[in-house]
């Protein structure tokens, strides 16, 4: 067989294997249809329709009055537990007001668990890439 006939004859397979795959493709198609029609419509009454939200400025300013009174009650606790107290740090002494010292330790818990969930959001976006890229390849293969 001549190189130009063989040449020939791939062209042809190719143009079959493309033919078939725009076949399988059409019938998936259809099939889909199909289901989408056996589906019996939803009746008024099984229709929910979602509440309207008032958006996200109303959620900035729920979030800034709930801040306003978690402040004002923290003041109130501070102003109440005015007490001197001695802490002993790694040997270093000081005198808080207890309130004072109670919301210093708050504030630090809260910045070591922003820290730790930092931490862990870094992870998980670190590997939701390698995710990504993995499944990039595996679809490149498939082409």
């Amino acid at each position: 067989m001549s190189p130009t006939a063989d040449r020939f004859d791939r062209r042809e397979d190719e143009r079959f294997d493309d033919r078939r795959e725009d076949r399988y493709d059409d019938r998936r198609e259809v099939q889909r249809d199909v289901r989408r029609e056996e589906r019996p419509a939803p009746r008024a009454e099984e229709v929910e329709v979602p509440a309207r939200s008032g958006g996200k400025t109303a959620g900035i300013w729920l979030a800034l009055i709930l801040g306003a009174i978690v402040l004002v009650l923290l003041l109130i606790f501070v102003i109440q537990n005015n007490i001197p107290t001695v802490f002993t740090y790694f040997g270093a002494q000081f005198t808080l007001p207890l309130g004072v010292a109670i919301l210093l330790a708050a504030i630090v818990g809260a910045l070591v668990m922003a820290l730790v969930g930092s931490v862990r959001m870094m992870q998980m976006a670190w590997q939701m890439r390698q995710l990504r890229r993995g499944l990039a390849e595996l679809r490149e293969r498939r082409r």
